[in-house]
């Protein structure tokens, strides 16, 4: 069953969905953890329709630790069923969490060793990760060294960074000497060399982290020939490590950095100039804006969030041409909604933009799609940023007043793009290339386009926490579980026979796992910004992983 097959079923139908199970006779299997009490639910769970509950039944075995449920785990990944890739990503990160013990590393190496496709390549960082630690790290360099596949140096190498006892000095010299030419294998090899000298940040005083750190920056030199997209993912990194004041894009001064601790400051022309939305500055040359357009974008704009010197009432005076514009430009007396706040500080972002500079908008609601003016990551030129301001001009809530009865029992502030699918915008956001999304199936975050023509960087703005996921799906009503009337605005509905359930990317913990998948070769810094009363405490989450900045505005936000 493919995502698309998914969307439609969910969409077809009206906005039920489940809360966690609630019958007493649940609640009370869920305390037998026995490997016979866990197989049953298991077995239940895999007969459903939901990807909801098979990733349920999969927890629910995982959690008994028996060899016997490993087992059943394994065969489970190596052919599931149903939505295929995102059962193996689910799965990964199922088995290394539960089965992260020296007596289930020969079934874990087994795994590995037999299912080496890009679509295995999170399985593979996470398992050899555990053999590092459990076993020693010598086939795990061996692989980062020798193998002839890119993408499997790579996934070594994260792990290798991930891991305890993790030697990677061999591995970043041998790799920096033998770079690749091909430029989707170079950004692999890239994200994962820059993800594990971040992560092993602490040790920048050792010799031999120093040594790999000095061939690292050596690709930096202009013989190398790095697009200038993957420079910046360097700089970032060695600015983020050693503390530097620019993102300098040649080797020198990180190396004398590195050397003497110390550097001159650099000239305008040396480093990347510092787009911005909703404050946040940032450094970066592609840039991917995600969009909150779910219905409670409708909601009115709490006086506390403008500023006590903005006008409220007429525009601002002209401005002369060439003039960039600041949230100081913002014209209040047009922002009433969030969705006003939010379409008026895209503008001001992208009027910032220099033309050398790329992007793309992304909107979530129920589903998730680029604008039509930026279906890929598109030149900021003044036509393209002048097209995609007309067409955020152009869109528009339904305010309450014009809905049906029926319709203002589940918008009460207005209509725009229905529930919130978070996860939607950013697996969209995540799997750009220059002319569009790369297919699911294609497995995007390993992908050559997605690599090399992607966004290096992703402002995330939201009003709310997850409501929905691309496997909602309609089933009978199990477990005693009630719908809500709207999952915007709650309320409890009707008894039904059906409901909607949302995935496994509803909850938290398993949209912060995927977005770190995601990101596991990529490296994009996130952003995020929080309205109203938006889930900070995700935010949080989202944008420590990805080194970037979250700002709350308005009141009533909520940690």
């Amino acid at each position: 069953m493919n995502i698309s097959h998914c969307i439609g079923l969910a969409l077809g139908f009206c906005m039920f969905w489940t809360a966690a199970p609630a019958a007493a006779q649940q609640r009370q299997a869920e305390t037998d953890d026995s490997f016979e009490a866990a197989l049953a639910r298991y077995q239940e769970c895999q007969k459903r329709l939901p990807f909801r509950f098979h990733t349920e039944g999969r927890e629910r075995l995982a959690k008994s630790r028996d060899e016997r449920a490993l087992a059943l785990l394994i065969d489970d990944y190596k052919k599931p069923e149903n939505y295929p890739e995102y059962s193996k990503y689910t799965l990964a990160h199922i088995l290394a969490r539960n089965f992260d013990r020296d007596e289930f590393v020969p079934q874990l190496d087994a795994l590995r060793r037999s299912e080496t496709k890009p679509v295995d390549m999170w399985m593979q960082t996470q398992l050899m990760r555990i053999h590092c630690d459990r076993v020693d790290d010598t086939e795990i360099i061996k692989i980062a060294t020798e193998s002839k596949d890119a993408l499997m140096r790579a996934a070594a190498i994260l792990a290798l960074g991930d891991s305890r006892k993790g030697r990677y000095k061999d591995v970043v010299l041998r790799n920096c000497v033998e770079f690749p030419r091909k430029a989707g294998e170079r950004a692999a090899l890239l994200g994962a060399m820059s993800g594990a000298f971040y992560e092993n940040k602490r040790l920048v005083n050792d010799p031999d982290y120093r040594e790999a750190l000095e061939a690292y920056i050596s690709l930096l030199d202009a013989k190398v020939g790095l697009v200038h997209a993957s420079k910046i993912q360097m700089a970032r990194h060695l600015q983020w490590i050693l503390n530097g004041p620019a993102l300098f894009i040649d080797p020198e001064p990180w190396l004398e950095l590195l050397q003497r601790g110390d550097v001159k400051r650099p000239k305008a022309n040396e480093t990347s100039a510092s787009p911005s939305f909703c404050g946040i500055q940032t450094q970066g040359e592609r840039f991917c804006y995600i969009l909150d357009m779910s219905d409670s974008m409708c909601k009115p704009i709490l006086p506390d969030a403008k500023p006590s010197t903005a006008p409220t009432t007429g525009p601002r005076p002209k401005r002369k041409k060439g003039f960039l514009p600041t949230e100081a430009d913002l014209p209040w007396h047009l922002i009433n909604t969030r969705w006003d706040l939010a379409r008026e500080q895209m503008r001001i972002s992208l009027l910032r933009l220099t033309d050398d500079k790329y992007f793309s908008v992304v909107w979530f609601g129920t589903k998730a799609e680029t604008l039509e003016s930026c279906k890929g990551m598109i030149r900021a030129t003044k036509g393209n940023v002048d097209k995609v301001i007309a067409e955020l001009d152009s869109l528009d809530m339904t305010p309450a007043d014009k809905l049906t009865d029926a319709d203002r029992e589940t918008a009460p502030d207005g209509k725009l793009k229905g529930s919130t699918n978070l996860h939607a915008g950013l697996q969209l956001a995540f799997s750009l290339s220059k002319k569009g999304p790369v297919d699911i199936e294609d497995t995007p975050y390993v992908d050559d386009k997605v690599l090399t023509e992607g966004c290096d960087t992703i402002f995330l703005l939201s009003d709310g926490a997850p409501s929905w996921d691309t496997f909602t799906l309609r089933d009978i009503t199990y477990d005693g579980n009630k719908g809500v009337k709207s999952t915007e605005y709650a309320g409890e509905a009707r008894s039904t026979t059906h409901l909607n359930y949302v995935g496994p990317y509803g909850r938290d913990e398993w949209l912060v796992e995927d977005v770190k998948r995601m990101n596991a070769f990529r490296r994009i810094q996130l952003h995020c910004i929080g309205l109203g009363e938006a889930n900070m405490r995700l935010l949080e989450q989202l944008a420590k992983m990805g080194n970037g900045e979250c700002l709350a505005m308005g009141r009533g936000s909520k940690k």
